[in-house]
């Protein structure tokens, strides 16, 4: 695919808002060979269904309610932080297939607080969205090991690693102009939000206080990671046999 045609595929898929500099991709595109790109600092392959980027370990103990934030951001409550933008991943992501949610802009007393409380998650929506993954590869000494992210969290009722499984890409949205994952640096998070790009389907998503890290396995703090995030492909539809 060429970059004219990703170009053109920008400006159908973004809401009318990402003329608003806060939803716009925030680095170059550049192609390395047929089907894979790069994105300031996330790899975009088009066969794999992935964009892979660099970010950091966080937090090697605690309370969680986010998977991933930039530098920026929520890092007092976040596993990893990256330097690369909201803006940037989502555009991959729109390159990849992914259609998110489709919330462009809330409607009147849908706009999420800006602090998640409890009284927010006994009534928040439970969010659609796109099937993805989330991988981190990272060396231990002389060895490089990936491991689904779910292994570095902890689910503190049932005393158990988060169930490994998809995420769901919802993709944020709009707020008086702003792309909310780019002004507020939110990637993917563990208490239901939909101002992150990722939300969580996991039980347990309605409750800011059962998520924190697990000790027993993640790297210590400012560990280098590569972050991949890969969209699961949608099933084509049977054909349909006629009699």
């Amino acid at each position: 695919m060429k970059l004219a045609t990703f170009s053109a595929l920008l400006a159908f898929a973004l809401p009318c808002s990402a003329a608003d500099a806060t939803a716009a991709p925030t680095a170059p595109m550049q192609e390395i060979s047929p089907g894979l790109y790069q994105i300031g600092k996330i790899r975009l392959d088009q066969t794999q269904h992935t964009a892979t980027f660099p970010g950091k370990v966080n937090m090697a103990e605690g309370a969680l309610e986010y998977v991933l934030v930039t530098t920026e951001g929520a890092t007092h409550e976040s596993l990893l932080n990256t330097e690369v933008q909201p803006a940037d991943l989502h555009f991959a992501m729109l390159l990849l297939g992914a259609k998110g949610a489709g919330i462009t802009t809330p409607g009147p007393g849908e706009e999420p607080p800006a602090q998640i409380n409890k009284e927010y998650l006994e009534h928040a929506p439970k969010l659609k969205g796109d099937s993805i993954r989330i991988s981190v590869k990272w060396k231990a000494g002389a060895a490089e090991k990936t491991t689904p992210v779910e292994d570095w969290i902890v689910n503190t009722e049932t005393k158990k690693a988060a169930p490994r499984g998809p995420w769901t890409y919802t993709g944020s949205m709009f707020h008086d102009g702003h792309f909310r994952a780019q002004a507020e640096g939110a990637f993917a998070a563990l208490v239901t939000y939909p101002g992150a790009l990722i939300n969580n389907p996991r039980k347990g998503s309605d409750n800011d206080l059962v998520w924190e890290v697990n000790a027993k396995a993640v790297p210590s703090v400012d560990t280098p990671v590569e972050i991949i995030i890969q969209l699961d492909p949608v099933p084509e539809p049977k054909p349909s046999h006629s009699q």
